[in-house]
């Protein structure tokens, strides 16, 4: 009896040898895709990270924009307080004064500016209507 399982035990000593061989195969052919993954996840990662610091200012410089704008805008309130406001009259800066001061272009004034933004110009002739 010794004889006859000696063989079968050999047998299935190299079968489960083989198959422990093909999962070894398996797994490290698994393992170095996965690091094939991550490198090509990190190179990913890093053009992102590249492409955000490109696209997106930084908060200095977006604060440093935000003051120059403000500056600006409290010149342009200072002018058109100075313009448009009578002598001793305080106003708002986003509110219009009480006169309505007129427009030095062509002599509007504001009300008709409003009901007619667009002023139609005069008809004029084409060219070919000159030279005939």
């Amino acid at each position: 009896m010794s004889a006859s399982a000696s063989p079968s035990h050999g047998a299935l000593q190299l079968r489960l040898g083989e198959q422990m061989q093909a999962l070894s195969l398996v797994s490290e052919t698994l393992t170095l895709r996965l690091l094939e993954l991550e490198e090509r996840l990190a190179a990913l990662e890093g053009q992102l990270e590249g492409l955000q610091q490109q696209s997106t200012p930084s908060s200095s410089d977006s604060a440093d924009l935000l003051t120059a704008t403000e500056e600006r805008i409290a010149r342009l309130e200072d002018l058109l307080n100075e313009q448009s406001a009578p002598k001793g009259a305080t106003v708002h800066p986003l509110q219009r004064p009480a006169q309505q001061a007129t427009n030095a272009l062509d002599g509007f004034s504001e009300p008709e500016l409003e009901l007619n933004p667009f002023p139609e110009d005069e008809e004029q002739p084409f060219m070919d209507e000159l030279s005939a």
